[in-house]
């Protein structure tokens, strides 16, 4: 759980900073209101430790409430006076902990009460087996501690996979360390991925962490475009992953290395033998776990835009979640998705917000539908049309498309349509009213 703690005195702050940190929590510490205030405005975090004694706390939790209205903001006090308390929980605060009197502990708890809210990478419903297969051997090569390259088309979540596999594994709060391997190729990236020892240069007046030091905290390095990773800096990832262990720059002393290794691109042939280390190469090209696009897995159109509606939903404080209508579902079907789940999610959010009621219908989504005036060459595209065009009568489907019926339902279940959604439904004529007789 990342935790803002404002507190401006020294003595005070400096226990509760530390005991948070032994208990696992991400405490970001700031003593100035100004600092604070930004933080807030700037960066996401999942609770707030906000001190009363003065009013400019107040004003830090009117501005946290504003920012994030459904996150935890506990007002911490040693002199409480009522009046501020009493403004304090009508600001917004949840809680409000008193530092004299109160034990860490209990502050501890009042924290995993709300846990519950820690922002946890989106859990998309995925039906295909091509997609739980890359799943399962991701997983599986983490749980062996293997180094694993990811590929998948843009939009098609290796961030979200990587993410999702490394919560599943660990028992405590998800984290990780992820950054894009072209942003390593600046001055000093040694020591900005290795760490730097106090004193190395004269400017640095204490110890550095490096990516590999938070990583090991975390228990995941997540390398983005890896084929961008720096020369000298592919030697010295390759040396780390043979020894399993690592020194900063200017230290003698050898750490271990006990994160977990992800790295990412869109195609393999994107690392080019001839500029990247052939050693790393054959010790990453072995455990490749390809993400197939949303093209490729017709199933999980629907049940991730329905996970993607609420997920915003729960976002913005939206009580009444939309549902899709059976038009909407196969205008969702029909499109090819180029985008992946980025556009998915892109286009979902907008119709989260542009439906009227409660329901999400086909024009309130965005996309350019299939022209119902020409066939597809594709079999999926040519199964939606015909199925548009004949209602959803099956009979009519085979004799168009020249298939016998138990190849129409393994065509239906292979790209996760229901032909139910395309029949429609009759409307009912009203019932002629008879006079009663006397």
């Amino acid at each position: 759980m990342k935790i803002l703690l404002y507190e401006p005195d020294q003595r005070t702050g400096e226990p509760i900073y530390h005991a948070l940190r032994r208990e696992g929590h991400d405490v970001i510490w700031i003593q100035e209101y100004m600092d604070a205030r930004t933080k807030i405005l700037d960066e996401k975090f999942d609770a707030s430790l906000i001190e009363i004694d003065d009013y400019e706390g107040l004003r830090l939790i009117e501005s946290w409430v504003e920012q994030s209205p459904k996150l935890l903001c506990v007002a911490i006090y040693k002199e409480q006076d009522a009046g501020v308390g009493f403004k304090a929980s009508k600001l917004g605060s949840q809680e409000i902990y008193e530092i004299e009197h109160g034990s860490i502990s209990e502050l501890d708890r009042i924290l995993k009460q709300y846990k519950i809210l820690a922002r946890l990478p989106q859990v998309y419903r995925h039906k295909s087996v091509e997609y739980n297969k890359a799943v399962s051997d991701l997983r599986n090569l983490v749980n062996h501690h293997k180094p694993v390259i990811i590929t998948g088309e843009v939009g098609t979540g290796k961030s979200y996979l990587a993410e999702h596999v490394h919560r599943d594994d660990s028992d405590t709060v998800f984290r990780l360390e992820e950054i894009q391997c072209s942003t390593l190729n600046v001055e000093n990236a040694m020591e900005l991925f290795l760490g730097v020892v106090r004193g190395f240069r004269p400017e640095i007046k204490q110890h550095r962490k490096g990516l590999i030091d938070k990583s090991n905290e975390k228990g995941l390095l997540y390398l983005k475009d890896i084929a961008d990773l720096p020369a000298n800096l592919q030697e010295v990832l390759l040396d780390i992953l043979e020894r399993g262990e690592y020194r900063r720059v200017g230290s003698e002393i050898w750490e271990p290395f006990t994160a977990h290794l992800i790295v990412s691109c869109k195609d393999i042939s994107e690392i080019r033998t001839d500029r990247f280390d052939r050693r790393l190469y054959d010790l990453l090209s072995h455990n490749i776990v390809r993400i197939p696009p949303l093209r490729e897995c017709p199933a999980d159109i629907v049940s991730n835009a329905e996970q993607m509606a609420e997920d915003y939903c729960r976002s913005k404080g939206i009580v009444a979640i939309p549902v899709f209508n059976a038009d909407a579902m196969i205008k969702l079907m029909a499109h090819d998705w180029l985008g992946n789940y980025r556009e998915l999610k892109s286009c979902v959010e907008n119709a989260v917000v542009c439906c009227a009621g409660n329901t999400i219908t086909a024009s309130d989504l965005h996309i350019t539908p299939v022209e119902s005036d020409t066939l597809p060459e594709d079999d999926k595209g040519k199964l939606i049309f015909y199925l548009d065009k004949f209602c959803g009568k099956k009979i009519d489907v085979m004799k168009a498309l020249g298939i016998t019926a138990p190849t129409l339902d393994k065509r239906l279940k292979k790209y996760g349509i229901d032909y139910k959604l395309f029949k429609k439904k009759k409307e009912r004529k009203p019932r002629k009213k008879t006079t009663a007789s006397k």
